[in-house]
């Protein structure tokens, strides 16, 4: 087998091109042991990793360990939030936590947002029409999810600008042992943000609640259900950041994608009433907005030859498995009517993505009225992306269009 050095999440090799590092592992490294962290797993073939995405014994948390500690103590900004994130916690807390928001969630709830959405990106389409050219981050692909989930949670966006700076740190907190102490410290100074303002917001509404999440999270505690306030402010928070940042990521790309392979927006054209669902499921595949899963198993693995002993962290990196030539046929590049696509995107088990419905109906909409029209996009500016190994959008993505 031939050797490739330890995979590190913080390397600028990785982070400006993850999909070489990827495909380097794949074929001479497959499962890595990393020295990060006392030690964690690092799979990268679907092969190996969709069968464990899906297995109901996976755990966040491992035994007797306290990982929101790399934050800090129990005062910091980070800590607070992240033990009480329902993505992050173990049955039966995790149930608890995810019941109320997911009410809203369902495909049924969010079908009824149809109407709020088209609306949203017509707005937003009309704004840039006449321009001939946009950010397609700042002008679409943030517009569109931020407004649709600040009106689902109650909250006016009235904090566009910090929303957007604070973010990307907040973010880190997902995989707590890849950050250095930079990354710690932002990601404290982002929670700090988060939880002073939507505490105000909470406050703001003891008295008149309203019917919306945010209202039905504000019921909940009043009512004894046993919600604190710091997992009210949590669960916000990551139905907030985590209801337009992904689908952000995504509206970026998939623009990002149309405009290097033109052809595959011409069969998007051709009929955006049916294409457009397949679309979205391709980008999806893709870009894979959320990275990496993290998960402990109670017993030992064997993956790839190796054994993984009961207990010890698991990374599956999902963007690696998304674009494994093993599973896809030419994993790289974009085709709207590929068949059979079982992406592993949206995760699996009890944690799949709670937003998975939203998100496809936001791209759907996205992408057909894209489709309907404008003729094509053309890149004509710098492209940056986020230095981050787990989520990883295009921070401006300037287009030039014509409309149709």
């Amino acid at each position: 087998m031939n050797q490739v050095p330890n995979f590190d999440p913080a390397d600028p090799k990785f982070l400006a091109d993850p999909l070489a590092t990827y495909a380097e592992l794949r074929s001479h490294r497959p499962v890595q042991h990393l020295p990060i962290s006392g030690g964690l797993w690092l799979l990268t073939r679907y092969q190996d990793i969709q069968p464990l995405v899906t297995r109901q014994d996976g755990r966040m948390q491992p035994e007797g360990v306290d990982r929101s500690r790399i934050f800090g103590d129990q005062q910091a900004a980070a800590g607070r939030i992240y033990r009480n994130l329902m993505v992050l916690n173990d049955p039966p807390r995790h149930l608890r936590l995810r019941s109320l928001a997911q009410q809203a969630l369902t495909p049924r709830a969010v079908e009824n947002l149809r109407g709020r959405v088209e609306q949203v990106v017509d707005e937003a389409l009309d704004s840039v029409a006449d321009r001939g050219e946009m950010d397609a981050v700042d002008d679409l692909a943030f517009v569109v999810p931020y407004r649709v989930i600040c009106g689902m949670l109650g909250i006016p966006p009235d904090q566009r600008e910090a929303l957007l700076a604070n973010t990307p740190d907040f973010f880190r907190i997902f995989i707590p042992e890849a950050n250095d102490q930079a990354g710690i410290d932002a990601c404290n100074q982002a929670c700090a943000f988060f939880i002073e303002y939507l505490s105000k917001k909470i406050e703001q509404r003891q008295d008149e609640p309203g019917d919306d999440i945010l209202g039905g999270l504000i019921r909940a505690e009043a009512e004894g259900k046993a919600y604190e306030r710091d997992e009210i402010v949590a669960t916000a928070l990551s139905i907030l950041a985590g209801g337009f940042d992904t689908t952000m990521d995504m509206i970026g790309a998939g623009i990002y994608l149309f405009a290097n392979q033109p052809e595959e927006f011409e069969k998007l054209r051709g009929d955006p009433e049916a294409a457009a669902r397949s679309a979205v499921e391709e980008i999806i595949r893709w870009e894979s907005p959320v990275g990496v899963n993290y998960r402990i198993f109670p017993e030992d693995l064997e993956v790839g030859g190796q054994r993984i002993p009961a207990g010890e962290p698991v990374w599956m990196a999902l963007l690696s498995a998304n674009h494994d030539e093993a599973r896809f046929a030419e994993p790289d590049r974009l085709s709207i009517a590929r068949p059979d696509n079982q992406h592993l995107a949206f995760g699996g088990s009890r944690h799949f993505c709670i937003g998975q419905h939203l998100a496809r109906l936001e791209g759907e909409i996205v992408f057909r009225r894209l489709a309907e029209r404008f003729t094509g996009f053309e890149l004509v500016g710098p492209t940056p992306r986020r230095q981050n190994f787990q989520f990883r959008s295009f921070e401006s993505l300037p287009v030039r269009f014509e409309t149709a």
